[in-house]
């Protein structure tokens, strides 16, 4: 069995606990690798996956043992550890990995091959394809890290999904998963159409508020806890608009996620994790991006654009890109959300199309554990 250690520090808060836990679970369930996710804030996981108590470490939830990452300068990075490196070494999101683990790691290449790995955020700008799977020599001790690219093309490592999420995104379990939900809910499970937000709060969410209101047609607003469901919140309750209706959601665990959005017909949704749960569920979608310096943000946003529209008539691309261009950049632009929803069917065939495309690109998984057989081999 091999043994494989992944290090995350949470800075995009959910997204990156996310994403950690995922590849770490699908690691062990489809790989029976033993993962150990060390996590600098254990807080945020164990709000998406209960059983990785916070106030508890080491945890083992599900298949993988949660650890508390020890602050830097501690000759143990994590307990219980045996001074020793894993077959497999992953460092999250560009963390660098604590001092005493890299010793090991170099200790570890005195005898016998380790598989490091520097995996970065999900992108489909061109320098994911580009630097995919180059090595990078260590400054002190010489041996190679390797990075590795999420992505949208067969040249990068993939998308972080499951084998089996086909099963999962079934549309024929949505009727029967949308009436349990909307129940625990209180939302309307025959309502004609559920758009699912959860936003960040730099999102001009009182302007969406009037573009809702400007559009007649029927809406429920399931919305997730935070900020900027409060602020929409706020936003309506003024508002002469009985057409939309707010249903106030729970906070729901990381596998109860899916059924939340195959329950929805579209959503208005942010971050990495989410966004691409919500474009592998394939229904129609507006993303929010977390604001950077510079507008890097948008840059990133185009590239994808450029893919995701690819399949899309003309002026549903145009309601598509104007909307995204109002939630990520803030102009005013009256009748976004009615464009939008004038071109609806487009967009659902559009998701469906793009749907199809990410389930036949390898998963990160897949790739990861592909990379790491021909490294140990050595």
């Amino acid at each position: 069995m091999r043994t494989c250690d992944m290090f995350c520090r949470v800075i995009d808060n959910y997204g990156d606990a996310g994403v950690s836990w995922r590849l770490a679970q699908m690691l062990a369930k489809e790989y029976d690798w033993a993962v150990r996710l060390i996590i600098d804030d254990a807080a945020v996981l164990s709000a998406i996956v209960p059983t990785a108590k916070a106030e508890v470490a080491p945890v083992k939830a599900g298949s993988v043992t949660v650890c508390d990452w020890i602050e830097d300068g501690s000759d143990v990075p994590f307990r219980p550890w045996d001074g020793q490196a894993a077959d497999v070494v992953i460092e999250l999101f560009s963390c660098r990995l604590p001092d005493a683990y890299e010793a090991a790691i170099a200790r570890r290449f005195e005898t016998s091959p380790c598989a490091v790995f520097a995996l970065d955020y999900l992108t489909a700008e061109k320098y994911a394809e580009e630097g995919n799977g180059l090595p990078s020599p260590h400054p002190r001790y010489g041996y190679d890290k390797t990075f590795l690219f999420p992505g949208f093309s067969e040249k990068t490592c993939g998308i972080n999904r499951e084998r089996n999420l086909q099963q999962i995104f079934n549309p024929a379990r949505k009727e029967s998963v949308r009436k349990r939900l909307f129940a625990e809910f209180g939302a309307d499970p025959e309502h004609p159409f559920t758009l699912y937000f959860f936003t960040y709060p730099e999102m001009p969410v009182e302007g969406f508020a009037q573009c809702l209101a400007q559009d007649p047609r029927p809406v429920q607003v399931l919305a997730a806890p935070g900020a900027a469901s409060a602020r929409l919140k706020r936003a309506l309750e003024p508002l002469d608009a009985p057409h939309i209706r707010f249903v106030q959601a729970s906070m729901v665990a990381q596998d109860v996620f899916d059924d939340v959005l195959l329950s929805c017909d579209a959503a208005l949704i942010r971050g990495e994790d989410s966004v691409l749960r919500a474009q592998l569920a394939g229904i129609p979608m507006i993303w929010t991006l977390y604001p950077q310096q510079e507008d890097t943000h948008l840059t990133k946003l185009a590239a994808f654009a450029s893919l995701y529209t690819q399949a899309l008539p003309q002026t549903a691309r145009q309601a598509w890109l104007e909307i995204e261009d109002y939630v990520n950049n803030g102009p005013v632009h009256e009748h976004v959300w009615k464009n939008w929803r004038d071109h609806i069917e487009e967009l659902q065939a559009g998701a469906t199309v793009w749907q199809k495309t990410l389930f036949s690109l390898p998963t990160l998984a897949e790739s990861i554990s592909k990379l790491a057989e021909k490294k140990l081999k050595f």
